[in-house]
């Protein structure tokens, strides 16, 4: 009898020895900072190079075809340039697409072609994509000899991941 209550004692004793033991807290995990959803972006069209003085014509008439916020396309015809689209809200990840084509009628040709955009895609302020497109000056006969050599010269499109 002595055994078995020495041995439940034992028990007992081991028991709140260890149920008596205070956890320490563990240090609290840091609440991660939440990846944005959503992004702004914005596309541009511009009729000028900050380092060259090549202006775009006013005699041509641009339509530009973009990505909206929702995914479908958006176009506007009959821009001229400089143009800007309204901010979007988009959810991210996004891709930005913007294409264009640029018409003129030949008969409202200046005798000095300045042809060309120069195209970028913003997300906030931050730019996320420019163009390699360029302005030209050429004479109205320089400038039709080279659309009638390279008819893709009045088209562009620009693309780029928003994430």
């Amino acid at each position: 009898m002595k055994k078995v209550t020495f041995l439940l004692a034992t028990l007992l004793i081991g028991g709140m020895m260890l149920t008596g033991c205070k956890k320490e807290d563990p240090k609290p995990t840091p609440t991660p900072t939440p990846t944005p959803t959503t992004a702004k972006v914005t596309y541009k069209v511009d009729n000028k190079m900050n380092t060259l003085p090549f202006v775009t014509s006013d005699c041509f008439k641009y339509t530009i075809t973009y990505v909206g916020a929702d995914g479908n396309n958006v176009t506007v015809n009959d821009v001229t340039l400089p143009w800007t689209s309204p901010e979007l809200t988009v959810t991210l990840p996004f891709d930005a697409k913007m294409e264009g084509k640029y018409t003129y009628k030949e008969e409202e040709l200046p005798d000095q072609v300045g042809f060309g955009q120069i195209t970028y895609i913003y997300s906030g302020e931050k730019l996320i994509a420019t163009g390699t497109d360029n302005i030209v000056s050429l004479p109205k006969a320089g400038f039709l000899n080279y659309i009638s050599q390279n008819p893709d010269a009045t088209s562009f499109s620009l693309s780029a991941k928003v994430e």
